[in-house]
């Protein structure tokens, strides 16, 4: 098990031990999510991507004069989303755009709220019957046939913030949304808000660990007040260790964004503490604050024994 770290210079892979290690240094991380083959992929410098292959090297695959924010695979396909917003397709040495995900019914009530239209977040159901795209702002879009044709699947102003499908269970996909937590049973088709046990419903992030589902909410964009959250499977939302941030300044608690947590992974402190949202945290962090240009963009627990 390892934690993987995203920055404005290179990624930092932290293991349980404390072992750590630093790889693609000079470059602006943006994404990492397991690829083809057992391979990764990222998004590098803000316009390409990059795949890490069994010989541990990283490799050029195909670049874009867009914006890329986010990026997922369905069987050895990659998809990636952009500022703009655009979807393209990994076609050979060329990201190509798809033109449905231009035409999607709805795009015309799709507006931007504090940066440019996006394409935040993009996730694959297990087994890859379908491909979810989260909009800030323009709510969920859902393809079943690889990217050829598009449908919304919730209320733009729900103002989803990421979308993240479970690893392993094909019908079941999660969204952080302003509205609280979004939950689909079959494949995001439909969503149901779940709010029951959050202080409030400013929800950033999301992530799943096993079946349980993990979840950072908080007052609002510019937060006092932050919490972690776990959700059993069909359970109420519960916080995590002492629950909230505790700070007076404003602040906004993730868990980190573009990444699924592993199975029967936890997130953890150093010598194998479960993770405290509160003083804690605070400290260790303040005693190991990153260089101004190693700024972390990313952070998520993943089991990356191979990389």
């Amino acid at each position: 098990m390892a934690v993987l770290v995203a920055t404005d210079d290179g990624y930092h892979v932290i293991s349980s031990s404390g072992e750590r290690r630093t790889a693609l240094e000079g470059h602006r991380v943006e994404a990492l999510t397991p690829g083809p083959s057992g391979s990764w992929i990222a998004i590098i410098d803000g316009h390409e991507i990059w795949r890490h292959g069994d010989g541990g090297e990283w490799s050029a695959l195909a670049g874009s004069d867009l914006d890329l924010t986010c990026v997922a695979t369905v069987d050895e396909v990659v998809f990636a989303g952009t500022v703009g917003p655009r979807m393209l397709k990994l076609e050979g040495t060329v990201l190509a755009p798809l033109p449905g995900f231009d035409a999607v019914p709805g795009r015309d009530q799709w507006h931007p709220v504090g940066s440019p239209l996006v394409v935040r977040s993009l996730t694959a159901t297990a087994g890859g019957a379908a491909l979810l795209a989260n909009v800030h702002v323009g709510g969920i879009v859902r393809s079943d046939d690889g990217g050829r044709s598009w449908h919304p699947t919730i209320d733009v102003d729900a103002d989803v913030h990421e979308v993240r499908a479970h690893p392993t269970v094909g019908d079941v996909v999660m969204a952080a949304a302003a509205v609280g937590l979004c939950v689909s049973r079959d494949g995001g088709r439909r969503w149901d808000v779940v709010v029951d046990g959050l202080h409030a419903t400013y929800a950033r992030v999301v992530a799943f660990d096993g079946d349980d589902v993990l979840l950072s909410a908080s007052d609002g964009p510019f937060a006092r007040r932050s919490a972690i959250y776990r959700r059993a499977a069909g359970g109420r939302l519960e916080r995590e260790g002492d629950g909230s941030c505790g700070s007076r300044r404003r602040c906004r608690l993730g868990l980190g964004e573009g990444a699924t947590v592993g199975p029967s992974v936890r997130p953890m402190e150093p010598r194998g503490r479960r993770f405290d949202p509160g003083h804690r945290c605070r400290r260790r962090l303040s005693r190991a604050k990153p260089r101004n240009s190693d700024r972390v963009r990313r952070a998520f627990i993943q089991v990356v024994a191979h990389m």
